[in-house]
């Protein structure tokens, strides 16, 4: 038998063992789940990852026996926001959905419930970050190419809600609440699935907000509304 062949040999047999019965990882609750992305995004910004690339174990894992993420993230699709990193989450930890503005339609809420409601995430976390172009174009209403107004006037209702909000905010100012209110239409977007309510209200999912920092790495979690903790 070839190195080669020993090698995957050997990957399949940790896998084996990662699926015999009493070993399998049991969900987190809700709560549980906050907790450990928390304490991924401390651990990345010290710079202590416990993942720092991926394994094949895992990946054999996940191709043969299914994926059993712990969360369902909403994220923006800015490069400089890779979800699983500043998490520090390992391969199949997470069911990332991503998209310009963190916006939820359609197929991003389709997304989402196949994660909670199929896969059986306790968490959703609509993921915005500083310096979001995305909003910023809402705000600017400059004149943009092919399907990118579609996308910001999505946005649009965040942005009339931050100034109805702070009438007097400076354009910085501005931006971050709206940042912020868009998370919270998202949110909003999200609640509106019945299935995604319903496991809201039996206290099996929770729905938060969060901002990422650019400059910093660091995550700011939203105050929960009543709505979302119900």
């Amino acid at each position: 038998m070839s190195r080669n062949s020993n090698i995957v040999a050997l990957l399949f047999m940790i896998v084996l063992g990662f699926a015999q019965p009493g070993t399998a990882k049991e969900m987190p609750s809700p709560e549980q789940a906050l907790a450990e992305l928390k304490a991924g995004n401390a651990r990345y910004l010290e710079g202590v990852s416990k993942h720092p690339r991926i394994d094949p174990a895992s990946r054999l894992k996940t191709a043969r026996f299914g994926q059993k993420p712990i969360a369902s993230v909403l994220s923006c699709a800015d490069a400089r926001v890779p979800v699983e990193l500043i998490f520090d989450k390992g391969f199949g930890e997470l069911f990332v959905v991503r998209v310009a503005g963190n916006v939820c339609k359609t197929a991003e809420l389709a997304s989402l419930e196949f994660g909670a409601l199929y896969l059986g995430t306790p968490l959703i976390v609509v993921l915005g970050h500083s310096e979001c172009g995305a909003v910023k174009a809402a705000i600017s209403e400059a004149e943009l190419k092919g399907s990118l107004p579609l996308l910001v006037d999505v946005i649009r209702p965040a942005v009339a809600r931050a100034r109805k909000k702070s009438p007097d905010a400076k354009a910085d100012d501005l931006t971050d609440r709206a940042i912020e209110e868009n998370v919270r239409l998202s949110i909003e977007s999200i609640l509106k699935s019945p299935g995604i309510k319903k496991a809201v209200d039996a206290k099996k999912l929770l729905v938060v907000g969060a901002i990422r920092d650019l400059k910093s790495g660091k995550i700011t979690w939203l105050p929960q509304s009543s709505s979302d903790r119900r």
